[in-house]
């Protein structure tokens, strides 16, 4: 199972290889659809120039979008027991820190009423095999009473085999090495089980696994 082809144009739909010289993950077929959608890309834009190389690759699942794509997600590591201040200058490689990593998910839940909560995915389907690397999707639970629209994009994912009906924007990432760490996700490796378990969360019954 392979992920349909994501680059292609925000505005139109036409695949290109043509991307914003900033963030490198917005794509557009031409110069006139790249300055027709800046309004809306201008946010995200300059908040992943801003951020640098403190980001992680994420999938999202567009609400309005017919495609997935690859974005990038701002981090910060919050270690317990050091000042913001310090922690800006912390190694999120560094494993004697004890803490987590804050995620900046502005640019895709913007409700003021909004929830956003991860949902973890650790096998192949509901009760599938262990996989080898923890998925995470981070949605706005809210999503009823802030009336957000169907996520079209998780119906086109599924060919309309949804088991759950999903609203709003979805993103997919990785777990790090704890529950409170985050990775960049692997296309590649995670989507089926990404498109497997939106098939199967609200039409198959968890069992009871080791």
């Amino acid at each position: 199972m392979s992920m349909p082809a994501t680059q292609s144009c925000l505005v139109c739909d036409t695949p290109t290889k043509k991307s914003c010289a900033s963030c490198k993950t917005a794509f557009y077929c031409s110069g006139e659809h790249q300055k027709q959608d800046w309004r809306a890309h201008k946010e995200y834009c300059l908040t992943i120039k801003a951020a640098g190389s403190q980001t992680f690759d994420a999938l999202l699942f567009g609400e309005n979008d017919t495609k997935p794509r690859i974005v990038k997600v701002p981090f910060s590591l919050r270690p317990e027991g050091i000042s913001e201040s310090a922690s800006e200058s912390a190694s999120e490689s560094d494993s004697s820190l004890r803490g987590w990593h804050k995620l900046d998910t502005s640019p895709w839940f913007k409700h003021p009423n909004k929830a956003v909560r991860p949902v973890f995915i650790p096998r192949l389907g509901i009760n599938g095999p262990r996989l080898k690397h923890v998925l995470c999707l981070y949605y706005d639970d809210n999503f009823t009473m802030n009336r957000l629209p169907l996520n079209r994009c998780v119906v086109g994912a599924t060919k309309g085999r949804a088991g759950h009906r999903w609203c709003g924007n979805v993103l997919a990432l990785r777990m790090g090495r704890t529950y409170d760490f985050c990775a960049s996700v692997d296309v590649e490796e995670d989507w089926e089980a990404l498109v497997r378990y939106f098939e199967e969360y609200g039409r198959v019954t968890l069992e009871r696994l080791d």
